[in-house]
């Protein structure tokens, strides 16, 4: 799969792990997870997942 612009959550209706971090993979497992109703573009200021980081 490919890149993506960076994006994150701060929904309180998603688990702490994923607020925890920002996505830029499309076939992040983790990233997945979150409705893209609570995604926030950008990475806001939080560190890069790691399974994104494990795709590349």
């Amino acid at each position: 799969m490919a890149k993506v612009p960076a994006y994150h959550t701060n929904s309180m209706e998603e688990p702490p792990k994923n607020r925890e971090v920002h996505h830029d993979r499309d076939d992040c497992f983790e990233g997945k997870k979150i409705e893209k109703k609570h995604w926030e573009m950008g990475t806001g200021n939080k560190p890069r997942c790691k399974e994104c980081i494990k795709l590349g």
